[in-house]
């Protein structure tokens, strides 16, 4: 066997690791820009609203309605800050990853002479710590995401519910 064929598992590896990080980033920045649109247009909302409660004459009904849709806002903007915060935790697992994944990758150029023994058990405990704190926090990831799309579904659900009790 050559030198470099010990190691060409590990880079396989390591480089489908990789692939899996660029993929959760690539969506953790989708999910992002569409947070950020969402924000835009909270606050596009939010501004109409400020400028209507200034320039008409308020009757009680008209009070009402300026009320529901304050309140209506105000959860959007709640729920656009819970999602924000999610994002943020994904970003920062993601930033963990990737520093995990760089070191693996700095000691896999190093070369063969200076490279850790494999058979040695620290060196194996610790890159399945590696790993294991890599795959941890892929799956928070994938559970931070999944409770931000269960919160994107009740605001869809709650600005529904909100549509419906205006229409009647």
């Amino acid at each position: 066997m050559m030198k470099g064929e010990t190691h060409m598992p590990r880079k396989r590896k390591l480089a489908s690791e990789q692939s899996l990080t660029d993929l959760e980033q690539a969506l953790g920045e989708r999910e992002q820009l569409i947070g950020d649109r969402e924000q835009l247009r909270i606050d596009q909302e939010q501004i109409a609203q400020d400028e209507l409660r200034e320039s008409s004459a308020r009757g009680v009904d008209q009070e009402r309605v300026l009320a529901d849709t304050q309140a209506r806002i105000d959860r959007e903007q709640t729920t656009r800050d819970v999602n924000q915060e999610a994002l943020d935790r994904s970003q920062e697992g993601r930033d963990v990853q990737q520093v995990a994944l760089d070191e693996m990758r700095a000691m896999l150029e190093l070369p063969t002479a200076d490279q850790p023994p494999v058979e040695d058990a620290k060196t194996i405990q610790r890159e399945s710590l590696d790993r294991a704190r890599a795959a941890r926090e892929r799956a928070e990831a994938a559970l931070i995401r999944a409770q931000a799309a269960m919160v994107r579904a009740q605001a869809a659900e709650a600005r529904a519910e909100s549509i419906r009790v205006d229409e009647d």
